[in-house]
C-alpha cells in the first residue's frame, strides 16, 4: 500500500517518486524523463515527457481503466517498461566518464535523485564489461552506478599489463567510489566482480560500504579451480579425463573448446534453452585482459592472478552480506555455504535451474533476492 506522501511508479526508465495530492495527481521526474498521473472518471491518464536536454523532446500519453492512481500502478510501470526496451536500450549512449589514476573509466548512474544509499554493480571477467541495462532493469530504490573496469568495455587500456594487480584494479574502485561523495555504498558483484569488491575490502575495509552482495564469487583461484573440476568429476568422469590431458600438453584447440561447450552448458549455463549461449562462450577467445590476468578458460587459472586469494578478508567483513549462486553453479554450493558461515550474520540464496550466470538464466529469482535482502535490512 502506498501512502499519498510517498508514492512510487518503479519502471526501467526509472524510479518515479512523489507525491500523490488529494485531488488525485502525481509528478514525478528520472533520469531525463517526466511522469505526470491523473485520476478522472474511473480512467487514469498518464504522460510521459523527455527532457530536451538529454533526450529528442517527446511526450507520450495512456489511458488505463483503474479507480485510482494506485490501482493502475502496475499497469503504467509495465507501459514504462516497454517504453524503455524500445527507446533506452536501443537508442541511449548515456556513458560519462572519469578520470582516474590510470586512465579513464566509463561508468553509468541513475535514479541519482534518490536520497538512498548508492549501489555500484562491478562487473565480472576479468575482461568482461559494465550492464547498464541490467543496473536499469533491478529497479532498485537507490541510485545505480555500473562503471567499465580498465582494460573492459569503453574505459581506456590498462597502462602496464604486465604489471597489473587485483590491488590496482581494488585503488580503482576506491577512486569511483570517492568520487560518488556519498558516506557509504552498496556493492554489487558477480563471479570476477565479487572478487574485486573483496580485494576492496581487503585494501580498505567496510568503512564506506553499507552491504555487499556476491553472487556467484570467485575469491581464490586456487578454490576456483577446484571447484571447476569437482563439478566435471561428477559430471564426466570421462571428460575430466580428456581435458586434464589436454591441458597438460596447453592444446587449447578444437578438442578442448568443444569439451568446454559441453561443460559450459551444464555449468555455466544449466537450461536446455541456454545451449547456444554455452557454444558461443566456449567457442570464443577468452578477451586479452582475462588471458592475461586469469587464463585460457575458468579450468586453467595460470595467468597473474594464479595466487589470488580473497577468502581471509572475509572475516574483516562486518556489514550486512548476501552471497548467491545457482544450483548448478561453477562455484559450487558447498563452498558457497563455506563463505557464508565464515561471515557473520550473511545471508544465502540457491537459485534454482541456473548455472553460473545466474542473472541470465533466472532474472526474476536473482533479482528479486537482492531487493529482498536489501528490504531485510532496510536499505
Amino acid at each position: 500500500m502506498q501512502s499519498k506522501e510517498g508514492f512510487t511508479v518503479r519502471s526501467e526508465l526509472g524510479i518515479f517518486r512523489g507525491r500523490l495530492s488529494a485531488k488525485g495527481r502525481f509528478s514525478a521526474e528520472a533520469n531525463g524523463f517526466r511522469l505526470r498521473m491523473k485520476e478522472e472518471d474511473g480512467i487514469v491518464k498518464a504522460k510521459l515527457t523527455s527532457d530536451p536536454d538529454r533526450w529528442a523532446a517527446a511526450e507520450t500519453k495512456q489511458r488505463f481503466r483503474a479507480a485510482s492512481a494506485e490501482e493502475a500502478v502496475p499497469m503504467v510501470e509495465a507501459w514504462l517498461d516497454s517504453i524503455s526496451e524500445l527507446v533506452v536500450s536501443s537508442y541511449a549512449d548515456d556513458a560519462e566518464f572519469l578520470e582516474t589514476s590510470h586512465g579513464r573509466i566509463a561508468f553509468y548512474r541513475y535514479n541519482t535523485h534518490l536520497g538512498t544509499e548508492p549501489a555500484i554493480f562491478v562487473h565480472g571477467g576479468p575482461g568482461g564489461e559494465s550492464n547498464p541495462a541490467n543496473a536499469r532493469r533491478m529497479k532498485l530504490d537507490h541510485p545505480v552506478y555500473a562503471y567499465d573496469q580498465l582494460g573492459c568495455g569503453r574505459s581506456d587500456p590498462i597502462p602496464d599489463i604486465d604489471s597489473w594487480t587485483a590491488a590496482d584494479y581494488a585503488a580503482e574502485l576506491d577512486e569511483f567510489i570517492r568520487s560518488i561523495g556519498a558516506p557509504k555504498v552498496i556493492l554489487i558483484g558477480a563471479s570476477w566482480g565479487a572478487g574485486l569488491i573483496m580485494s576492496y575490502i581487503a585494501g580498505y575495509g567496510t568503512g564506506r560500504v553499507a552491504a555487499l552482495v556476491l553472487p556467484s564469487p570467485f575469491l581464490n583461484a586456487r578454490t576456483w579451480e577446484a571447484d571447476q573440476w569437482a563439478n566435471m568429476h561428477e559430471f564426466d568422469p570421462r571428460l575430466e579425463k580428456k581435458m586434464r590431458k589436454l591441458i597438460s600438453v596447453k592444446n587449447y584447440g578444437d578438442e578442448f573448446r568443444a569439451g568446454m561447450a559441453v561443460y559450459d552448458a551444464k555449468y555455466l549455463f544449466s537450461r536446455k534453452a541456454f545451449a547456444e549461449y554455452a557454444q558461443a562462450a566456449a567457442s570464443e577467445p577468452a578477451p586479452p585482459v582475462a588471458m592475461k590476468l586469469l587464463g585460457p578458460s575458468d579450468l586453467v587459472c595460470e595467468g597473474t592472478l594464479r595466487d589470488f586469494d580473497t577468502e581471509p578478508a572475509l572475516a574483516k567483513i562486518d556489514v550486512p552480506t548476501l552471497f548467491i549462486c545457482g544450483d548448478s553453479d561453477e562455484v559450487r554450493v558447498s563452498t558457497l555455504e563455506k563463505y557464508r558461515k565464515t561471515v557473520k550474520g550473511a545471508r544465502m540464496a540457491v537459485v534454482p535451474c541456473a548455472g553460473h550466470v545466474t542473472s541470465l538464466e533466472q532474472w526474476d529469482a536473482y533479482s528479486e533476492s537482492i531487493r529482498a535482502f536489501l528490504r531485510e535490512y532496510g536499505l
